[in-house]
């Protein structure tokens, strides 16, 4: 289940954990409200990941640039 976080731009940001990775991490689901989303493969500690998919505004699939936000928000999941 997603839960929606306000980052320090003001953005609300739904997170969803969506699977466990092979050897630890997990695959995480940013959506920005209003904005793009991303699907990540985040490593256990939260401090690393990879951009498996991004979608724009829009929901169309593009290459979009990952938020400098996006690692605080990996790092709370990982102190959850």
């Amino acid at each position: 289940m997603a839960e929606t976080i306000e980052v320090y731009t003001g953005d609300e940001v739904a997170v969803d954990v969506l699977n466990p990775l092979d050897g630890g991490g997990s695959r995480v689901e940013i959506d920005v409200v209003d904005g793009p989303r991303f699907r990540l493969d985040v490593n256990s500690t939260g401090n690393d990941y990879d951009v498996v998919t991004s979608w724009n505004r829009h929901d169309e699939l593009a290459d979009v640039e990952v938020p400098a936000y996006v690692e605080d928000v990996m790092s709370r999941l990982a102190r959850a």
